[in-house]
């Protein structure tokens, strides 16, 4: 999707509670700049990480392990978790927030690793970068699918943490903050608000 639709519903529907990049948007215009290119170069950087897990031949398995171990690197996940678990994670005791991160980790690297597995032999072109004020910088990328539709991949990126880090992930204009928001309520409903048993369900993600 263009930047600046991108722009827009980052405004209205990205980060869903989540006060992400106000660090970037106290900086002067120079040091923006430096930020917006930075962001750009760590998705390229990571792009890069997962098209080259993705064509490795690895079982899937160790896929996934390969993506976690990215979403480590390049991810905000505790921002991610506290966006996406909502109320109950102001709730949580320190452990159980600890708890959830890294099984929303696993159940992540599971959910979109087979998704990103789809896209053997493609290669991922960074397009551009945006600075999106206090919804951080948005990179835009493109998924190059021989003989198919091209897929459009929109990285959001922070700063808040001290470093700068995915904070969300939109793909063909479904953000996955949106998605797992939705996700995460209806399970934890399901397991009775009992955020441990959601961490349970979570680590069991095959």
């Amino acid at each position: 999707m263009p930047a600046s639709n991108l722009g827009g519903l980052g405004r209205r529907d990205l980060l869903l509670g989540l006060a992400a990049a106000g660090a970037l948007s106290a900086l002067g215009a120079p040091a923006r700049a430096q930020a917006t290119g930075q962001a750009q170069d760590l998705v390229t950087s990571l792009t890069g990480e997962l098209t080259q897990l993705v064509n490795s031949g690895r079982g899937d398995s160790q896929m996934y392990q390969g993506f976690e171990d990215i979403l480590s690197k390049y991810a905000d996940l505790t921002a991610i978790g506290a966006s996406v678990l909502g109320p109950p994670w102001r709730a949580a005791s320190p452990a159980q927030k600890q708890a959830f991160v890294k099984a929303f980790s696993h159940y992540l690297s599971r959910r979109y690793g087979k998704q990103f597995r789809d896209y053997k032999n493609a290669q991922i072109k960074v397009t551009g970068a945006k600075d999106g004020g206090r919804v951080g910088v948005l990179v835009n990328s493109q998924v190059l699918r021989p003989g198919q539709e091209t897929v459009n991949v929109d990285w959001q990126i922070s700063g808040q943490s001290g470093s700068l880090k995915v904070v969300n992930l939109v793909i063909e204009g479904v953000s996955m903050l949106a998605s797992e928001r939705a996700n995460m309520g209806s399970m934890l409903d399901a397991a009775g608000g009992n955020l441990d048993k959601l961490v349970a369900q979570l680590n069991a993600t095959t």
